[in-house]
Parts: structure tokens; C-alpha cells; sequence
């Protein structure tokens, strides 16, 4: 283990220090402070180590914590990996369950609108706009769909702000 990884996963070594060598006190402990050389002088001393023994030492002992610590990266990674994937397939099936249920509300208004005149022109044109995202969103998959709102925002920055400060406000003001 380098010098640079040593210090900075002093913290979290310290109290498997104390278990691996236990004659070292607690003040040598704040003296050593993360630097390997002092560590390595300190288990040569406390135990009568030749230096090459106490360095092989220290290097055991620290590859144990480094594979110990880096199985449960690994564990951790896999078990946020496996997260995402079953999110990833319930948002999937969210956006198809939600797609249908705009494209019957889209068949419920054009039902039920006027045949003609004015209401007829706006009912038309909701029923045209939810029937569009009622099959965009049974066509899609949920990743799509965040790849085409992330580029929506990028060619459209401030008025994506904007949009969103109007939502916080309205989701802000709703009774509870």
C-alpha cells in the first residue's frame, strides 16, 4: 500500500490497528498520524522485529484491510447495480401502465367532446397531444425518455428553469 492510500485510510485503520498490534498505545497511535515509516519503526520496536520483518508486517496486514474493505466496494457496487436494474424495469413498466392510461383518457374525450365549433378545435387538439404521448410513452423505454427530457433541458436551459421553478411553486402552494 503507498504512502498517499496509507494516510488517507488512516482514520479508518486505526481501530483495526489496535486489534492487529495491540502493545501500541493510543498517543502513539496520534504520533504515528498516518505515516507509514513511523508505523512500521513503532511494530519493529514494540515487538523486536527485524525492519524487513516489521515492513512485511504492516504490508500483510494492510493488503488484508485493502481486500476486506474492497470486497465490500465490490458488495455494495452489486447490490446498487441490482437497485438500478429492478428500478430501471419498474420505471419501464410505470411509463408503458402510464402511456395507456393517457391513450384511454385521449379515447374518453374524444368520446365525449363536442362535434363541432370552437370546444371541438381544442378538444381535438388534447386528444391529438395526449394520444402522441400515449404511444411515445408505450414505444419508449424509461431511459429514452430521460435521454430525450436531458436533451430537451440542454436546448432549452432557461426555459427548462423556468418550467421547474413554476412546478416547485405550484407543488409548494398545494394543499396538504
Amino acid at each position: 500500500m503507498n504512502e498517499d492510500i496509507f494516510s488517507g485510510q488512516w482514520k479508518q485503520m486505526r481501530g483495526e490497528l489496535k486489534s492487529w498490534w495491540s502493545r501500541l498505545a493510543d498517543d502513539e497511535l496520534d504520533l504515528i498520524g498516518g505515516h507509514k515509516d513511523k508505523l512500521i519503526g513503532l511494530v519493529q520496536e514494540r515487538y523486536g522485529y527485524a525492519r524487513e520483518h516489521a515492513e512485511q508486517e504492516v504490508e500483510r496486514r494492510f493488503k488484508e484491510f485493502s481486500d476486506k474493505t474492497n470486497g465490500a466496494v465490490a458488495s455494495i457496487t452489486s447490490k446498487a447495480q441490482e437497485f438500478g436494474t429492478t428500478a430501471a424495469n419498474k420505471a419501464n413498466s410505470a411509463a408503458t401502465v402510464v402511456g395507456e392510461k393517457i391513450g384511454s383518457m385521449a379515447h374518453v374525450i374524444r368520446e365525449n367532446a363536442p362535434r363541432d365549433g370552437a370546444m371541438a378545435n381544442v378538444a381535438t387538439a388534447v386528444v391529438d397531444g395526449l394520444e402522441s404521448a400515449s404511444s411515445y410513452l408505450k414505444e419508449k423505454k424509461f431511459d429514452h425518455v430521460a435521454k430525450d427530457i436531458t436533451a430537451l433541458v440542454r436546448t432549452y436551459p432557461v426555459q427548462s428553469l423556468l418550467i421547474g421553478i413554476g412546478l416547485g411553486y405550484l407543488m409548494a402552494r398545494r394543499p396538504r
